[in-house]
């Protein structure tokens, strides 16, 4: 037996369309720009957690560096008027940077300024490398140390 359909439901027939290729399409470059999207904020992520690795290894060498010379006597070569050192200190696994410091003698404004009397020495350490997504960095401490 066969049926036959109204004029109401080959109208109701007639309006459900399926998908066409534009819009398959459409969605598939969405999808791609959005995954392309995700997967560049995970490398630049990473990117920056390697380089604040950097900062930090820079960091503990020139606070190393500081400590070694709190253990020196005030008038001790190290501790002279002048810039000292360039070492070469391992930051990374295939990467080294350089470290260097600075001595420059300093008076307190509080005690009155004196152009003859200094009243201590400022101690600048700066911990410098270079790597692929930057040309040059740097790391540097001050510290003060007192006769």
């Amino acid at each position: 037996m066969r049926k036959i359909l109204s004029n109401h439901h080959i109208r109701i027939l007639a309006s459900q369309r399926g998908v066409s290729l534009v819009e398959i399409m459409v969605a598939a470059v969405v999808f791609a720009i959005v995954c392309l999207a995700v997967v560049e904020f995970f490398h630049l992520g990473r990117a920056y957690i390697h380089e604040m690795g950097l900062r930090r290894t820079a960091l503990a060498l020139a606070q190393q560096k500081m400590e070694q010379l709190r253990g020196t006597a005030f008038g001790a070569a190290d501790l002279a008027i002048g810039s000292h050192g360039t070492e070469t200190v391992p930051l990374a696994e295939n990467l080294s940077g350089s470290r260097a410091w600075s001595v420059v003698w300093k008076d307190d404004v509080a005690n009155g300024y004196s152009g003859s009397e200094q009243d201590y020495k400022e101690v600048t350490i700066n911990v410098v490398w270079s790597w692929a997504h930057v040309s040059g960095d740097t790391v540097s401490l001050t510290g003060w140390f007192y006769p």
